[in-house]
């Protein structure tokens, strides 16, 4: 179980205990939309050379994922 899962697991259970309902749930709905990320990048571990998520699907030498946690306008 990854640090998302363990996040969403414990608003699912403390969901009860939470005065603020309305807050509770913000957070469990974006810890979920964290979750259902892609990476939209690849690293490889020991040089940090990155590779697009288009060039390949973490298999291979890159295998560890980047993530785009905010959306940039311009």
């Amino acid at each position: 179980m990854n640090k998302i899962d363990l996040i969403i697991d414990a608003l699912d259970v403390s969901e009860s205990l939470f005065y603020d309902q309305n807050k509770l749930q913000k957070a469990y709905y974006a810890a979920r939309e964290l979750k259902a990320l892609e990476p939209v990048a690849w690293m490889l571990p020991e040089y940090g050379d990155v590779i697009s998520a288009s060039e390949t699907d973490g298999e291979g030498i890159y295998t560890i994922p980047l993530y785009a946690l905010d959306e940039v306008t311009k």
